[in-house]
């Protein structure tokens, strides 16, 4: 099972321009496990937002907080 996580801040199209649209605090997100292609920057992670399931995108690793 993917991990859950929940986004601590509000991540903007106009800070991260590959975002398809701003994503508030407070969103649930998911770890994705799948290949991202090498994608994924050094300070990012790949989420979705259903559990192991296409589309990924990239956030960086110090928005999320991940659930116990």
């Amino acid at each position: 099972m993917a991990k859950k996580g929940i986004l601590t801040r509000d991540l903007l199209k106009q800070e991260f321009s590959w975002l398809v649209e701003d994503l508030e605090k407070d969103k649930v997100v998911y770890r994705f496990s799948g290949c991202t292609y090498g994608l994924i920057g050094r300070n990012g992670i790949a989420v979705s937002d259903k559990p192991d399931e296409d589309p990924f995108y990239e956030i960086p690793k110090n928005a999320v907080d991940w659930e116990k």
